[in-house]
């Protein structure tokens, strides 16, 4: 097949991509909250482009769970689940699990180094109090291990992943819950993997990702039926 003449497509895709990860962002972070209806026009409008990268957007975001869109009333953001959200926080501690494992066999020593870096900057954003700080760090700290996995599949899926679990960590930010016992965490699987103990590694994730998720699940769905996103209503 030859290269085609216009590069228009490749453009246009990526009009599209910009609106997905801008949408994307919007509602991990809530400023696109659970069951609110999506305008395409208004979205169009903003980013000064046609309706069709918008509905192209948002057919990804509804490919991967974010949107939901009803014939003849639209899209929306997608409201929480109980069971959706146990198979999120379940799905990355198994990812996020077999990640560390590879990453104590392929990791170097300077990446040790630039673990205990992220850590550090973590640590920071908590003291700060930042919510937003917080949760790029702690996500930074989790997508450089990832990375240490040298697998673009596993990378791919907990990136993919990561996007759904800190839509309710900023939940659990906003009603006081923080990620400090994480700092704690993050030295262990740090620890894991200078020594190359893999059971180890695994098991400060699933400490970091399922247990913590486990402690706050009460709480964090009183406050999700009390906001009226709760899907199972």
């Amino acid at each position: 097949m030859p290269v085609p003449k216009s590069s228009q497509a490749q453009k246009h895709e990526s009009v599209a991509d910009r609106i997905y990860e801008q949408l994307l962002r919007w509602i991990v972070n809530g400023t696109l909250q659970p069951g609110e209806k999506l305008n395409e026009v208004e979205i169009a409008s903003f980013f000064s482009v046609s309706r069709t990268p918008v509905h192209e957007a948002l057919l990804l975001l509804e490919r991967e769970r974010f949107t939901d869109i009803y014939p003849a009333r639209g899209s929306f953001v997608s409201r929480l689940s109980r069971k959706e959200c146990d198979a999120v926080y379940e799905a990355i501690s198994g990812v996020a699990s077999s990640v560390a494992r590879l990453a104590c066999e392929k990791r170097e020593e300077s990446d040790l180094d630039r673990l205990v870096e992220l850590n550090a900057i973590f640590a920071k954003a908590q003291v700060s109090g930042d919510v937003e700080q917080v949760l790029a760090a702690d996500r930074s700290f989790h997508t450089a291990v990832a990375q240490l996995a040298d697998n673009p599949f596993l990378l791919a899926y907990h990136q993919q992943l990561q996007a759904h679990v800190y839509r309710f960590e900023y939940i659990l930010s906003a009603i006081g819950f923080g990620r400090e016992s994480s700092i704690a965490a993050h030295d262990a699987l740090i620890e894991a993997l200078r020594v190359r103990d893999a059971d180890a590694a695994e098991a400060a994730t699933n400490r970091n990702w399922l247990d913590c998720y486990r402690d706050q699940r009460a709480v964090l769905w009183e406050a999700i039926t009390r906001r009226g996103w709760d899907a199972d209503q």
